[in-house]
């Protein structure tokens, strides 16, 4: 005589198969959720870092070369052009090309216009007339004043992750109001105000939140004075 299982039984096994197909298609398909989701954060993630690493070496190479201009060449702060092809704001391109940065037979930066949708489309700006606090000297004078790089227009996100190096924490931005942020260097030193707060007193490179123009702003110093 054949032994044969009870009905009940295989109804049992079977049921238990069903659920557990069930709980893996549910599984399957949170995992393709949370990955796709993932992705995108991290596509975001790795954009934001992608801007912040030009947004810092851009200016650092100018500042690397304005080194060797003025060991090379003996040249003054004074003496330092920002004339390149783009604009005439810093002179006429090409008119003294031994103190231009952006010249090959001075500084040898080629210059860079802002990447699409790094920033609002403003070009960088070079600026005499700002001083950073606890940056060189500070005496609220135009012998005080740095060199600076300033970007406006830099989106939130961008900010964050370029503060992130300095602070470790995506903090949102100080919000400063100082005068002469969009004052063009063109070969005199001025005054127009001090960024000072305590988020950025002493760093020579940070991004703000400008209350004059209603923008984050980066800056980086490129002399200090």
């Amino acid at each position: 005589m054949k032994n044969r299982a009870p009905r009940s039984e295989s109804g049992n096994v079977l049921f238990i198969i069903l659920i557990a197909v069930a709980l893996l298609a549910a599984l399957s398909y949170a995992v393709s959720q949370s990955t796709r989701s993932g992705g995108n954060a991290g596509t975001t993630e790795e954009k934001s870092r992608i801007n912040g690493a030009y947004l810092h070496q851009f200016p650092t190479s100018i500042r690397q070369a304005i080194v060797r201009m003025k060991l090379s060449k003996s040249l003054a702060a004074e003496n330092i052009s920002f004339a390149h092809p783009s604009t005439n704001d810093y002179g006429i391109f090409g008119t003294t090309p031994e103190n231009e940065v952006f010249n090959p037979q001075g500084g040898a930066v080629p210059y860079q216009s802002p990447p699409d949708q790094i920033n609002d489309g403003t070009e960088w700006i070079f600026n005499g007339d700002i001083e950073i606090n606890s940056i060189g000297t500070t005496d609220g004078t135009s012998n005080a004043t740095d060199l600076l790089a300033i970007l406006p227009g830099v989106s939130l996100d961008i900010c964050k992750y370029l503060n992130f190096g300095v602070s470790d924490t995506l903090q949102t931005p100080p919000s400063i109001t100082v005068a002469g942020e969009e004052n063009k260097f063109t070969g005199t030193f001025g005054y127009a105000g001090t960024i000072s707060n305590v988020a950025l007193d002493g760093k020579d490179a940070y991004c703000y939140y400008s209350n004059n123009l209603g923008k984050y702003v980066y800056y980086q110093v490129l002399q200090e004075r």
